[in-house]
């Protein structure tokens, strides 16, 4: 099988964003995920999206998911359509968002797959709560759902291989753990159904905790067989 990875792209103006895109696909990218809340306020991605021939993701992430500053939630709904408009692969829009469903129908009616997104910096939930997290996300139409936990101890990677598991049979899902233990998890989730995974595009630029840079992932796919 082939485990694909998304390298997350924290850059600050265009010209590094593509720069860095290009760098990730000779690293073995097989997406990219713009961080616009990274990106130098004033600055345009429209014409990278155009450019590139690597799949895009267009993420805003808010302080308390993980971002680099905050944003008001018409300012944030209203970049997500922009990039929609724009021309990227994907959209990833928060599960806390305002009218969720309305903002995912837009995106899809604009030509972007959307990914709905769910993030827990606390611990990883029972299977019973990442059970309904899945609920949520697959009501807003979603195309991917996407739920990242923060890992406690290993025995939480189990739990979330087997809901990676068996949420893959009946639609695309992303699932993994933040945290040093959650790297199992992160490698292995392509193993076990996921859409993709994500790592940073080096040791240096990791905006998640836990991420690994994308050659060293790619260095494990090899030598276990997911090339």
């Amino acid at each position: 099988m082939n485990a694909k990875i998304a390298v997350s792209i924290p850059a600050r103006t265009v010209c590094d964003a593509r720069r860095m895109v290009r760098k990730a696909k000779q690293f073995g990218a097989d997406l990219a995920e713009m961080r616009l809340d990274y990106l130098n306020r004033g600055e345009s991605l429209g014409e990278l999206a155009r450019a590139e021939k690597m799949p895009l993701i267009a993420t805003y992430r808010s302080r308390k998911t993980g971002g680099s500053r905050e944003v008001e939630q018409d300012r944030y709904v209203e970049n997500l359509i922009v990039t929609a408009e724009e021309g990227f692969d994907y959209v990833d829009v928060q599960t806390g968002t305002r009218d969720l469903r309305y903002v995912v129908n837009k995106i899809h009616r604009l030509g972007s797959k959307t990914i709905v997104s769910h993030h827990d910096f606390q611990k990883t939930p029972t299977s019973a709560q990442l059970d309904a997290i899945l609920r949520l996300c697959r009501a807003s139409g979603a195309g991917i759902a996407k739920i990242v936990t923060t890992a406690r101890k290993l025995e939480d990677n189990l739990r979330l291989l087997a809901f990676t598991q068996k949420a893959s049979k009946h639609g695309r899902v992303i699932c993994f753990g933040m945290g040093r233990f959650g790297t199992v998890s992160r490698i292995l989730s392509p193993v076990y159904g996921a859409a993709f995974t994500f790592a940073s595009l080096d040791e240096e630029n990791p905006v998640a905790p836990g991420q690994l840079s994308v050659r060293r992932m790619r260095r494990i796919y090899d030598e276990i067989g997911c090339i």
